[in-house]
């Protein structure tokens, strides 16, 4: 099955489901999305593999189950060993549980602000990294290239969006999940400097599609589109609910947006919480 073909049944699939009830969250897929490099995950979470000519590379654990999943499913694929683990950001739901790659001998990597988080919140399923890159990084295995970018503050501190060199394809962990509406109330996420990123993403020409850390295998471009417009729809509506006079209370309770946003994934359970935030955007500056 192409790529392609992929993608617009993912887009079906999430247009015929509304809900997450009636999504299965949970079934993990192995989808080959460029020559050597893998989605790997369910709609709950995903992650990216990199089969080189020297081992793999693999990018966020989630748990010890489903590293063992990944592992296994990487062993379907190549009999090559595990030689890094890079981890996208600092949240538990993706770092955790990456133990069998330790004892494979892998090297692991982060961003270095992710190690004061995980120095601050420490959890026994956390394997700590052995190397922390400060910015833009190429990491080489054999035949193949990762390239780690780092944007700054936006879902945290510590976020890298990967790229395997010559490829289309993003991962982009969080920034962006396909044709659903995320946010809600962390509050270690900065929404300026959020949609400031997907600007900056969206302006670039290598890359027609990406992996995002929950949700379908792969996506295209127009989906990060659609995740921007939201956002910058929802961060209008609030700013004017303010300037119109509007306490929290009635923001929350009268915060609507247009048609076209309606209809993605989760609109109806985290839209009053994402204008929550984003009304302490505005009023507390942070």
């Amino acid at each position: 099955m192409t790529r392609r073909i992929l993608v617009a049944l993912g887009v079906f699939f999430l247009a015929s489901h509304a809900s997450a009830q009636s999504l299965d969250l949970f079934t993990k897929t192995t989808t080959e999305v460029a020559p050597g490099v893998y989605s790997y995950g369910a709609f709950s979470a995903r992650s990216l593999f990199v089969v080189t000519s020297d081992g793999v590379i693999t990018t966020d654990p989630v748990s010890a189950k489903n590293a063992a999943d990944m592992r296994a499913a990487i062993a379907e694929v190549t009999d090559q060993p595990v030689k890094y683990v890079v981890y996208s950001h600092q949240h538990w739901d993706h770092v955790l549980g990456g133990q069998i790659f330790k004892d494979e001998g892998a090297t692991f990597i982060s961003h270095e602000k992710c190690i004061p988080h995980f120095a601050r919140h420490p959890n026994d399923e956390l394997v700590m990294p052995d190397q922390t890159v400060t910015g833009d990084h190429d990491l080489t295995l054999g035949d193949k290239t990762l390239k780690l970018m780092y944007f700054g503050h936006n879902h945290g501190d510590c976020m890298l969006v990967m790229q395997v060199d010559g490829t289309d394809v993003l991962y982009i962990n969080d920034l962006v999940t396909p044709y659903s509406v995320g946010l809600g109330f962390m509050p270690d996420y900065d929404p300026g400097e959020w949609l400031r990123t997907l600007l900056e993403l969206e302006a670039r020409d290598d890359w027609t599609q990406f992996i995002g850390g929950h949700g379908i295998p792969v996506a295209p471009k127009d989906a990060m589109v659609q995740r921007r417009r939201y956002m910058e729809a929802l961060m209008a509506a609030v700013r004017d609910g303010i300037e119109s006079g509007q306490r929290l209370e009635e923001l929350y309770d009268t915060i609507e947006l247009a048609e076209e946003f309606r209809e993605m994934r989760g609109y109806k359970t985290h839209i009053r919480r994402g204008a929550e935030r984003i009304y302490h955007y505005y009023t507390m500056g942070w």
